[in-house]
């Protein structure tokens, strides 16, 4: 949308400046559509003058707030890597992964024991020792950093009502597809809807990513900015933020410690975790559900993204970095 690209003052001037030309002769030369508009904007300042506005239709939403992560930076003697992690506990899993490659650096040296311990922290703290330089040559950064979005606005509807069948029959009739370039995968778009699909050779997964930033304000996107998801894999709805009526059947794991009591719970969460079924919270370790961003243990509250589960704190994935696709 053009609107898009233009701050609030700078839409109201406009909108203003049509609404005085409603009546000139440029008027009798637009199209009738805008013509009708101009009326209607020319209507609302003689409304707004007389102190009789009309209920507002749509808002203005401010740009998105960015997306902390942390970075890690590692070296040796021979190289250094600098990559994106969802969660500091990914990040340190990620780390440990490498102290324990590199052991023989370290085993059985002074109070060094000749295997690397099972806890993440533990490895890395004997590894590098209480003042960082036990290896030489060798060293790490963590810190956290925000990814900022696109500084725009966006314009929503306060009331929302999904487009009727005629209107999405057209809507998915003009759908566009955009064959895959050095932009980006190939994506298929819909009302303003990016859907990618594509194969992740990384990972080594067919994935599938949607992106609503650019969603047609007029018939798909609710007044809080949102856009009504229902994802579908197979028979089996994997997302739904709309409806409870088609939300996914409980899974065997959630029904397990449904039925467990306290110390059986302890141990299918322990599982559940090491399975990347379930997500240990970076601050207090309590295993929390898969599909939740916050954790749920009383008094903690820590966020993490819901695509960031994984061990222990969770990465988006196996791989070290971050997938972020750009828009078109």
């Amino acid at each position: 949308m053009i609107a898009e690209r233009f701050g609030p003052s700078d839409i109201e001037n406009l909108v203003r400046i049509a609404g005085s030309l409603a009546h000139s002769p440029a008027a009798a030369e637009m199209p009738p559509q805008y013509r009708e508009l101009a009326q209607r904007v020319h209507a609302e300042i003689v409304a707004e003058a007389a102190d009789r506005r009309s209920p507002a239709v749509s808002a203005l939403l401010g740009p998105r707030p960015g997306e902390q992560v942390w970075m890690l930076r590692f070296w040796t003697r021979h190289e250094e890597t600098t990559a994106p992690y969802a969660t500091k506990g990914a990040a340190l899993a990620e780390l440990a992964t490498h102290v324990r490659a590199s052991w023989d650096n370290v085993g059985g040296q002074g109070d060094v024991p000749d295997e690397p311990p099972a806890d993440d922290a533990e490895a890395i703290d004997l590894y590098y020792g209480p003042d960082g330089d036990a290896v030489p040559h060798q060293g790490f950064d963590l810190y956290s950093e925000e990814i900022g979005r696109p500084q725009r606005l966006r314009i929503v509807p306060l009331k929302f009502v999904f487009p009727d069948a005629v209107t999405a029959e057209g809507l998915n009739c003009g759908a566009v597809f955009y064959a895959a370039d050095d932009d980006g995968p190939a994506s298929i778009e819909v009302a303003g809807v990016l859907v990618f699909g594509y194969l992740d050779a990384k990972d080594g997964v067919v994935r599938v990513s949607v992106h609503t930033d650019s969603a047609d304000p007029k018939h798909v996107v609710r007044p809080d900015g949102t856009v009504p998801l229902r994802v579908i894999v197979e028979d089996t709805v994997v997302l739904d933020d709309h409806s409870h009526h088609h939300a996914p059947h409980p899974t065997v794991l959630e029904q397990l410690l449904g039925a467990a009591d306290p110390e059986q719970r302890a141990v299918i969460s322990s599982a559940a975790v090491s399975a990347r079924l379930m997500w240990s919270c970076p601050d207090c370790r309590c295993p929390n559900p898969r599909a939740t961003e916050r954790c749920e243990r009383s008094g903690c509250g820590s966020m993490v993204r819901a695509a960031a589960i994984g061990s222990q704190g969770a990465t988006l994935a196996p791989a070290s970095a971050l997938a972020l696709e750009g828009t078109r």
